[in-house]
Protein backbone atom coordinates (compact mmCIF):
# COMPACT_ATOMS: atom_id res chain seq x y z
CA UNK A 1 0.00 0.00 0.00
CA UNK A 2 1.61 3.50 -1.10
CA UNK A 3 2.10 6.08 1.35
CA UNK A 4 0.45 9.09 0.83
CA UNK A 5 1.60 13.03 3.29
CA UNK A 6 -1.21 15.52 2.29
CA UNK A 7 0.11 19.14 3.26
CA UNK A 8 -2.00 22.00 3.85
CA UNK A 9 -4.86 23.45 5.45
CA UNK A 10 -7.47 22.16 8.38
CA UNK A 11 -10.68 23.70 8.75
CA UNK A 12 -13.70 23.59 10.47
CA UNK A 13 -16.54 24.54 7.86
CA UNK A 14 -19.60 25.85 8.98
CA UNK A 15 -22.55 25.72 6.82
CA UNK A 16 -25.29 28.37 7.14
CA UNK A 17 -28.34 27.67 5.45
CA UNK A 18 -31.20 29.59 4.38
CA UNK A 19 -33.51 29.31 1.62
CA UNK A 20 -34.43 32.69 0.75
CA UNK A 21 -31.16 34.30 -0.15
CA UNK A 22 -31.17 36.86 -2.05
CA UNK A 23 -28.90 37.56 -4.91
CA UNK A 24 -27.75 40.50 -7.23
CA UNK A 25 -26.23 40.42 -10.88
CA UNK A 26 -23.60 43.02 -12.04
CA UNK A 27 -22.74 42.54 -15.53
CA UNK A 28 -19.66 44.34 -17.15
CA UNK A 29 -17.87 44.35 -20.76
CA UNK A 30 -15.59 41.39 -19.43
CA UNK A 31 -17.26 39.15 -16.76
CA UNK A 32 -20.29 38.38 -15.29
CA UNK A 33 -20.56 38.39 -11.28
CA UNK A 34 -22.97 37.26 -8.79
CA UNK A 35 -23.33 39.00 -4.85
CA UNK A 36 -25.24 37.83 -1.65
CA UNK A 37 -27.15 40.51 -0.41
CA UNK A 38 -26.35 41.02 3.83
CA UNK A 39 -28.35 44.14 4.09
CA UNK A 40 -26.44 46.46 6.94
CA UNK A 41 -28.71 46.38 10.02
CA UNK A 42 -31.16 43.63 8.86
CA UNK A 43 -31.41 39.95 10.88
CA UNK A 44 -31.24 37.10 9.08
CA UNK A 45 -33.10 34.38 9.95
CA UNK A 46 -31.01 30.67 9.54
CA UNK A 47 -32.85 27.83 8.43
CA UNK A 48 -30.11 25.82 10.19
CA UNK A 49 -26.30 25.12 11.22
CA UNK A 50 -23.87 22.01 9.75
CA UNK A 51 -20.63 21.15 10.78
CA UNK A 52 -18.14 19.64 8.89
CA UNK A 53 -14.27 19.09 8.63
CA UNK A 54 -12.92 20.84 5.61
CA UNK A 55 -9.29 22.11 3.94
CA UNK A 56 -7.21 20.95 1.87
CA UNK A 57 -4.66 18.77 3.64
CA UNK A 58 -7.76 16.85 4.94
CA UNK A 59 -9.71 16.98 2.18
CA UNK A 60 -6.86 15.41 0.11
CA UNK A 61 -6.41 13.03 2.56
CA UNK A 62 -9.87 11.60 2.90
CA UNK A 63 -9.67 11.19 -0.85
CA UNK A 64 -6.57 9.10 -1.09
CA UNK A 65 -7.80 7.28 1.65
CA UNK A 66 -10.82 6.28 0.01
CA UNK A 67 -8.60 5.12 -2.80
CA UNK A 68 -6.82 2.69 -0.88
CA UNK A 69 -3.75 4.88 0.13
CA UNK A 70 -2.23 4.71 3.83
CA UNK A 71 -2.77 8.26 4.67
CA UNK A 72 -1.16 10.48 6.88
CA UNK A 73 -2.46 14.75 6.77
CA UNK A 74 -0.28 17.13 8.31
CA UNK A 75 -1.32 20.90 9.22
CA UNK A 76 -1.22 22.82 12.50
CA UNK A 77 -4.39 23.62 14.35
CA UNK A 78 -5.08 25.69 18.10
CA UNK A 79 -5.35 23.48 21.51
CA UNK A 80 -9.73 24.18 21.15
CA UNK A 81 -12.80 22.74 20.71
CA UNK A 82 -12.69 23.35 16.68
CA UNK A 83 -9.10 21.32 16.42
CA UNK A 84 -11.10 18.65 18.73
CA UNK A 85 -14.02 18.21 16.18
CA UNK A 86 -11.76 17.96 13.77
CA UNK A 87 -9.52 15.35 15.13
CA UNK A 88 -12.05 13.43 16.13
CA UNK A 89 -13.48 13.31 12.98
CA UNK A 90 -10.44 12.90 11.15
CA UNK A 91 -10.21 9.44 13.05
CA UNK A 92 -13.23 8.39 12.16
CA UNK A 93 -11.48 8.41 8.33
CA UNK A 94 -8.82 6.09 9.67
CA UNK A 95 -5.96 8.52 8.91
CA UNK A 96 -2.59 8.57 10.29
CA UNK A 97 -2.84 11.79 12.64
CA UNK A 98 0.23 11.87 14.82
CA UNK A 99 2.11 14.61 12.17
CA UNK A 100 -0.76 16.98 13.23
CA UNK A 101 0.69 20.16 14.93
CA UNK A 102 -1.36 21.61 17.91
CA UNK A 103 -0.48 25.52 19.03
CA UNK A 104 -1.78 26.54 22.34
CA UNK A 105 -1.36 30.19 21.08
CA UNK A 106 -3.55 30.34 17.76
CA UNK A 107 -7.00 29.27 17.00
CA UNK A 108 -7.92 26.52 14.31
CA UNK A 109 -9.05 27.87 11.37
CA UNK A 110 -12.96 28.24 11.03
CA UNK A 111 -14.95 28.52 7.43
CA UNK A 112 -18.25 30.18 7.22
CA UNK A 113 -20.32 28.93 4.18
CA UNK A 114 -23.34 30.26 2.43
CA UNK A 115 -24.56 28.33 0.11
CA UNK A 116 -26.33 29.70 -3.38
CA UNK A 117 -29.30 28.27 -4.66
CA UNK A 118 -27.27 27.67 -7.80
CA UNK A 119 -25.00 25.10 -5.89
CA UNK A 120 -22.20 28.00 -5.70
CA UNK A 121 -21.33 29.33 -2.51
CA UNK A 122 -19.60 32.53 -0.62
CA UNK A 123 -16.71 31.81 1.92
CA UNK A 124 -16.05 33.80 4.99
CA UNK A 125 -12.43 32.21 6.29
CA UNK A 126 -10.79 32.73 9.40
CA UNK A 127 -6.85 31.05 8.47
CA UNK A 128 -5.75 30.57 12.19
CA UNK A 129 -3.11 28.31 12.76
CA UNK A 130 -2.88 27.31 9.39
CA UNK A 131 -0.75 30.37 8.85
CA UNK A 132 1.81 29.80 10.97
CA UNK A 133 3.28 26.41 9.59
CA UNK A 134 7.26 26.94 10.18
CA UNK A 135 10.53 24.82 8.52
CA UNK A 136 11.33 22.88 11.69
CA UNK A 137 8.11 22.03 11.86
CA UNK A 138 7.78 19.85 8.82
CA UNK A 139 7.66 16.07 9.43
CA UNK A 140 10.54 14.58 7.62
CA UNK A 141 9.94 11.23 9.34
CA UNK A 142 6.75 10.93 6.76
CA UNK A 143 8.68 12.61 4.32
CA UNK A 144 10.96 10.19 4.43
CA UNK A 145 8.56 7.25 4.90
CA UNK A 146 5.61 8.94 1.86
CA UNK A 147 5.55 7.44 -1.86
CA UNK A 148 3.38 10.81 -2.63
CA UNK A 149 3.32 14.41 -1.09
CA UNK A 150 0.65 16.26 -2.13
CA UNK A 151 0.78 20.13 -1.05
CA UNK A 152 -2.44 22.11 -0.74
CA UNK A 153 -2.80 25.69 -0.18
CA UNK A 154 -0.27 26.94 2.07
CA UNK A 155 -1.73 30.83 3.66
CA UNK A 156 0.51 32.85 5.49
CA UNK A 157 3.66 32.99 6.47
CA UNK A 158 3.35 29.01 5.89
CA UNK A 159 3.64 29.94 1.74
CA UNK A 160 7.37 30.22 2.37
CA UNK A 161 7.53 26.68 2.50
CA UNK A 162 6.41 25.61 -0.87
CA UNK A 163 9.84 25.31 -2.89
CA UNK A 164 11.42 23.48 1.18
CA UNK A 165 8.75 20.78 1.17
CA UNK A 166 9.29 20.65 -2.67
CA UNK A 167 12.37 20.21 -2.40
CA UNK A 168 12.83 17.79 0.74
CA UNK A 169 10.30 15.83 -0.95
CA UNK A 170 11.97 15.15 -3.74
CA UNK A 171 14.99 14.17 -1.92
CA UNK A 172 13.30 11.43 -0.08
CA UNK A 173 12.15 10.35 -4.04
CA UNK A 174 8.65 10.98 -3.18
CA UNK A 175 6.02 11.80 -6.47
CA UNK A 176 5.36 14.96 -5.62
CA UNK A 177 2.07 16.68 -6.87
CA UNK A 178 1.07 20.79 -5.68
CA UNK A 179 -2.52 22.36 -5.76
CA UNK A 180 -1.65 25.59 -4.47
CA UNK A 181 -4.28 28.58 -3.39
CA UNK A 182 -4.85 31.79 -5.31
CA UNK A 183 -2.97 33.85 -2.06
CA UNK A 184 0.07 31.79 -2.74
CA UNK A 185 -0.07 32.68 -6.07
CA UNK A 186 -0.97 36.46 -5.51
CA UNK A 187 2.49 36.60 -3.60
CA UNK A 188 4.68 36.06 -6.42
CA UNK A 189 6.47 33.91 -8.88
CA UNK A 190 9.65 33.19 -6.57
CA UNK A 191 8.30 30.51 -5.11
CA UNK A 192 6.30 28.92 -7.28
CA UNK A 193 9.51 29.36 -9.57
CA UNK A 194 11.50 27.38 -7.02
CA UNK A 195 9.46 24.59 -5.96
CA UNK A 196 8.84 23.78 -10.17
CA UNK A 197 11.69 21.84 -11.16
CA UNK A 198 10.31 19.27 -7.82
CA UNK A 199 6.91 19.24 -8.90
CA UNK A 200 5.42 16.33 -10.77
CA UNK A 201 1.94 17.68 -11.31
CA UNK A 202 1.16 20.96 -10.78
CA UNK A 203 -2.84 21.74 -10.75
CA UNK A 204 -4.57 25.11 -11.09
CA UNK A 205 -8.30 26.69 -11.39
CA UNK A 206 -8.14 29.02 -14.94
CA UNK A 207 -8.06 31.97 -12.13
CA UNK A 208 -4.67 30.87 -10.44
CA UNK A 209 -3.39 30.29 -13.59
CA UNK A 210 -4.10 34.04 -14.54
CA UNK A 211 -2.31 35.24 -11.39
CA UNK A 212 0.50 32.19 -11.86
CA UNK A 213 1.33 33.15 -15.68
CA UNK A 214 1.32 37.14 -14.81
CA UNK A 215 3.48 36.23 -12.11
CA UNK A 216 5.98 34.58 -14.31
CA UNK A 217 5.69 36.83 -17.46
CA UNK A 218 6.30 40.25 -15.16
CA UNK A 219 9.89 38.57 -14.31
CA UNK A 220 11.10 36.47 -17.07
CA UNK A 221 11.90 38.63 -20.36
CA UNK A 222 12.48 35.62 -22.44
CA UNK A 223 8.58 34.52 -21.55
CA UNK A 224 8.03 38.11 -22.48
CA UNK A 225 9.36 36.90 -26.20
CA UNK A 226 7.65 33.93 -26.31
CA UNK A 227 4.46 35.50 -26.11
CA UNK A 228 4.43 36.43 -29.48
CA UNK A 229 6.24 33.26 -30.78
CA UNK A 230 3.56 31.12 -30.63
CA UNK A 231 0.82 30.54 -32.98
CA UNK A 232 -2.96 29.68 -32.64
CA UNK A 233 -4.17 26.63 -32.04
CA UNK A 234 -5.80 25.48 -35.66
CA UNK A 235 -8.65 22.51 -34.83
CA UNK A 236 -11.78 21.30 -37.58
CA UNK A 237 -13.83 21.02 -34.75
CA UNK A 238 -15.06 23.95 -32.02
CA UNK A 239 -12.38 24.08 -29.36
CA UNK A 240 -13.35 24.37 -26.11
CA UNK A 241 -13.55 27.44 -24.04
CA UNK A 242 -10.01 28.56 -22.95
CA UNK A 243 -8.44 27.33 -25.99
CA UNK A 244 -10.40 29.78 -28.30
CA UNK A 245 -10.13 32.50 -25.71
CA UNK A 246 -7.57 35.39 -24.46
CA UNK A 247 -6.62 34.89 -21.28
CA UNK A 248 -5.82 38.23 -19.58
CA UNK A 249 -4.88 39.51 -16.09
CA UNK A 250 -4.18 43.19 -14.94
CA UNK A 251 -3.76 43.60 -18.88
CA UNK A 252 -1.53 41.00 -19.65
CA UNK A 253 -2.63 38.68 -22.07
CA UNK A 254 -1.48 35.08 -23.25
CA UNK A 255 -2.98 31.87 -24.28
CA UNK A 256 -3.41 28.70 -22.11
CA UNK A 257 -0.92 27.46 -24.49
CA UNK A 258 1.51 29.96 -23.63
CA UNK A 259 0.63 28.74 -20.01
CA UNK A 260 1.26 25.07 -20.01
CA UNK A 261 4.61 25.79 -22.25
CA UNK A 262 5.72 27.82 -19.30
CA UNK A 263 4.85 26.08 -16.44
CA UNK A 264 5.92 22.41 -18.32
CA UNK A 265 9.37 24.09 -19.17
CA UNK A 266 10.11 24.88 -15.80
CA UNK A 267 10.02 21.62 -14.04
CA UNK A 268 6.64 20.31 -13.98
CA UNK A 269 5.89 16.94 -16.07
CA UNK A 270 1.97 17.24 -15.92
CA UNK A 271 0.10 20.73 -15.64
CA UNK A 272 -3.31 21.22 -15.07
CA UNK A 273 -6.08 23.90 -15.01
CA UNK A 274 -9.22 23.33 -14.25
CA UNK A 275 -12.29 25.29 -15.25
CA UNK A 276 -15.84 24.71 -13.22
CA UNK A 277 -18.63 23.85 -14.68
CA UNK A 278 -16.88 24.20 -18.51
CA UNK A 279 -14.12 20.60 -17.89
CA UNK A 280 -10.64 19.87 -17.25
CA UNK A 281 -7.45 20.91 -19.34
CA UNK A 282 -4.41 18.53 -18.84
CA UNK A 283 -0.98 18.97 -20.74
CA UNK A 284 2.02 17.03 -20.91
CA UNK A 285 5.08 17.64 -22.91
CA UNK A 286 3.19 15.94 -25.84
CA UNK A 287 -0.21 17.31 -25.97
CA UNK A 288 -3.20 18.72 -24.21
CA UNK A 289 -6.27 17.01 -23.26
CA UNK A 290 -9.62 18.30 -22.53
CA UNK A 291 -12.53 16.36 -20.47
CA UNK A 292 -15.64 18.69 -20.20
CA UNK A 293 -17.48 18.14 -17.04
CA UNK A 294 -20.55 15.92 -16.01
CA UNK A 295 -23.98 16.74 -15.82
CA UNK A 296 -25.49 16.24 -12.27
CA UNK A 297 -27.46 18.07 -9.79
CA UNK A 298 -25.16 20.63 -8.17
CA UNK A 299 -25.48 20.73 -4.44
CA UNK A 300 -22.33 22.93 -3.32
CA UNK A 301 -18.89 23.46 -5.40
CA UNK A 302 -16.85 23.33 -2.00
CA UNK A 303 -14.11 20.58 -2.12
CA UNK A 304 -14.46 20.02 -6.13
CA UNK A 305 -11.00 21.23 -6.88
CA UNK A 306 -9.40 19.04 -3.85
CA UNK A 307 -11.60 15.98 -5.25
CA UNK A 308 -10.13 16.37 -8.53
CA UNK A 309 -6.89 16.89 -8.22
CA UNK A 310 -6.54 14.23 -5.39
CA UNK A 311 -8.37 11.74 -7.66
CA UNK A 312 -6.28 12.22 -10.84
CA UNK A 313 -2.85 12.14 -8.12
CA UNK A 314 -4.13 9.14 -6.71
CA UNK A 315 -4.73 7.24 -9.87
CA UNK A 316 -1.59 8.29 -12.24
CA UNK A 317 0.35 6.86 -8.66
CA UNK A 318 -1.35 3.75 -9.30
CA UNK A 319 -0.37 3.44 -12.58
CA UNK A 320 -3.66 4.51 -14.28
CA UNK A 321 -3.08 6.25 -17.74
CA UNK A 322 -3.85 9.91 -18.00
CA UNK A 323 -6.90 9.48 -19.71
CA UNK A 324 -8.11 7.14 -17.39
CA UNK A 325 -7.23 9.40 -14.29
CA UNK A 326 -8.44 12.93 -15.51
CA UNK A 327 -11.93 10.99 -16.19
CA UNK A 328 -11.62 9.30 -12.54
CA UNK A 329 -10.68 12.66 -11.27
CA UNK A 330 -13.98 14.11 -12.96
CA UNK A 331 -16.06 11.43 -11.86
CA UNK A 332 -14.83 12.27 -8.04
CA UNK A 333 -15.52 16.15 -8.18
CA UNK A 334 -19.03 15.14 -9.69
CA UNK A 335 -19.86 13.24 -7.18
CA UNK A 336 -18.64 15.68 -4.54
CA UNK A 337 -20.36 19.05 -5.61
CA UNK A 338 -23.61 16.09 -5.43
CA UNK A 339 -23.39 16.89 -1.94
CA UNK A 340 -23.37 19.47 0.93
CA UNK A 341 -19.94 18.90 2.49
CA UNK A 342 -16.30 18.24 1.03
CA UNK A 343 -16.39 14.88 1.83
CA UNK A 344 -19.74 12.56 2.13
CA UNK A 345 -19.68 12.38 -1.79
CA UNK A 346 -15.67 11.06 -2.63
CA UNK A 347 -15.53 7.70 -4.49
CA UNK A 348 -13.77 4.42 -2.82
CA UNK A 349 -11.75 2.63 -6.06
CA UNK A 350 -14.25 0.01 -6.48
CA UNK A 351 -16.84 2.78 -7.26
CA UNK A 352 -14.63 4.78 -9.61
CA UNK A 353 -13.60 1.64 -11.65
CA UNK A 354 -17.36 0.85 -11.85
CA UNK A 355 -18.41 4.36 -12.99
CA UNK A 356 -15.05 4.49 -15.53
CA UNK A 357 -16.54 1.44 -17.43
CA UNK A 358 -20.01 3.45 -18.37
CA UNK A 359 -18.28 6.76 -19.03
CA UNK A 360 -18.35 8.12 -22.28
CA UNK A 361 -14.61 7.46 -23.65
CA UNK A 362 -15.16 9.74 -26.68
CA UNK A 363 -15.28 13.03 -24.41
CA UNK A 364 -11.36 13.43 -24.50
CA UNK A 365 -10.39 16.03 -26.67
CA UNK A 366 -6.99 16.09 -27.96
CA UNK A 367 -4.83 18.97 -29.20
CA UNK A 368 -1.31 19.56 -30.04
CA UNK A 369 1.08 21.89 -27.38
Amino acid sequence: MKKVLTIGGATEDIFLLYDNIEMINLITEFEDRSFIILEEGRKINLDGLKYFTGGGATNSAASFKNLGFSVAPFFKVGNDREATFILKQLKLLQLKLEYIIKDPHESTAISFIIPTQKGDRTVLVYRGANRFLKKDELPETALNEADVVYITSLTGESSQLLPIIANQAKKHNCYVAINPGSSQLKAGANMIQEALPNIDIFILNSLEARYCMASLIQTDETLQKNLLTVEPFKAKNKLPELLRTTLIHKGICFSLRHYFRAVLERGAQIAVVTNGAEGVYVATKNEILFHPSLDTKIINTLGAGDAFGSSFTACITDNWSIENALRAGIINATSVISSLDTKSGLSTKNQLEKKLNVIDKSLIQRFDL
